[in-house]
């Protein structure tokens, strides 16, 4: 599979696609431990992991967590140690989260999951590691390194959309469930607005997507599918982005040649893409923008493009910023004054 053969670099910025693990991405949690009158809950319960059912602290102390689980675990206020380095949403942050993110310790380079620094995990001396980090690079954590030091909850998303369970997930493990459910109450209802403004006259027309950071080379951009890295964001909204990878592996998304264009996306009516935090264009995207196949594109002579900021949301609240630019990029479509 393409996405998963890219280099290191490459890859950071990609999750890519990978088969579902056997295990799936359900995540629940039980008491298990005896209770009697005059004694109090048992002080562990088990956990329903990617790797299994883990045997977990009812309310832990001392969390170690890594990939995904780093910010959702910081903005519900769980008794975090220390976490793996994670800039994707650094710059939608608001100060409070990211003040509490550059004050606690690091226990490996941004999503690298290969280069956990065990050292620094055993420092930490957690009573609970949360693995977050894409389910495709499992094989690069030694699990029992990691199990040797505290129950270990692994939990990676398989494709990019997955954001949204895994994070209720992680907050259930990390005891935090309660204070989690704010934003995403906020982010339904945004949702759920904004597909109604927009069906009547939207609705209907084809949607296509371009990853802004997915680590294309020269000649290349990526296409992305449903649920992918920025056109998961529409899922919740109702349009309908049709077509498959050519490798049904690829699940989302793929690297097609420039060349490509005129064929991959001259049925769009509306094609979507990243922007960065602050409204600018990746220099992968200029590329793209800079083509005269790109320019003569149905949707783009239309003037039918949505730029969308903060596209790689992973959190409610990353996402409920995004959804206010996706609203202000679909108000101004020349395609969304037709009636």
């Amino acid at each position: 599979m393409r996405v998963l053969e890219r280099s290191r670099a490459r890859s950071v910025a990609v999750l890519g696609a990978a088969a579902l693990l056997t295990a799936g991405l359900v995540g629940c949690s039980s008491d298990n431990g005896d209770t009697s009158e005059g004694t109090e809950t048992a002080a562990t319960r088990t956990f329903e992991a990617q790797n299994g059912s883990i045997e977990i602290p009812a309310d832990p102390q001392r969390i170690v967590a890594c990939g995904y689980a780093a910010f959702p675990l910081i903005q519900s206020g769980a008794n975090l140690a220390a976490v793996c380095e994670w800039t994707r949403e650094i710059d939608s942050m608001d100060d409070e989260t990211l003040a509490a993110y550059e004050a606690l310790p690091k226990v490996a380079p941004d999503g690298a999951a290969s280069e956990l620094n065990y050292e620094a995990i055993t420092a930490a001396e957690p009573d609970l590691i949360i693995m977050g980090v894409p389910a495709r690079v499992q094989s690069q954590v030694d699990m029992a390194k990691l199990e040797a030091l505290a129950p270990v909850v692994f939990l990676g998303p398989t494709n990019p959309g997955d954001w949204r369970d895994l994070g209720e997930q992680y907050a259930d493990a990390a005891n935090v469930a309660d204070t989690y459910g704010d934003s995403k109450s906020q982010y339904e209802a945004r949702a759920a607005e904004i597909a109604d403004k927009y069906a009547g006259t939207l609705g209907s027309l084809k949607f296509a997507g371009l990853c802004s950071t997915c680590g294309t080379e020269p000649g290349e951009f990526f296409r992305e599918y449903k649920s992918s890295y920025t056109t998961n964001l529409f899922d919740d909204l109702g349009f309908t982005f049709p077509g498959e990878p050519v490798d049904p592996a690829d699940v989302h998304g793929e690297y097609v040649s420039l060349e490509q264009l005129p064929q991959n996306l001259a049925d769009a009516d509306v094609i979507v893409y990243g922007l960065e935090a602050d409204g600018s264009v990746s220099a992968e995207l200029q590329e793209v923008f800079d083509s005269p196949l790109w320019q003569n594109l149905p949707a783009v002579k239309a003037g039918n493009l949505v730029g969308v900021q903060h596209a790689n949301a992973a959190t409610y609240e990353t996402a409920l910023l995004a959804l206010d630019s996706i609203d202000s990029g679909l108000e101004k479509l020349p395609a969304n004054q037709k009636q």
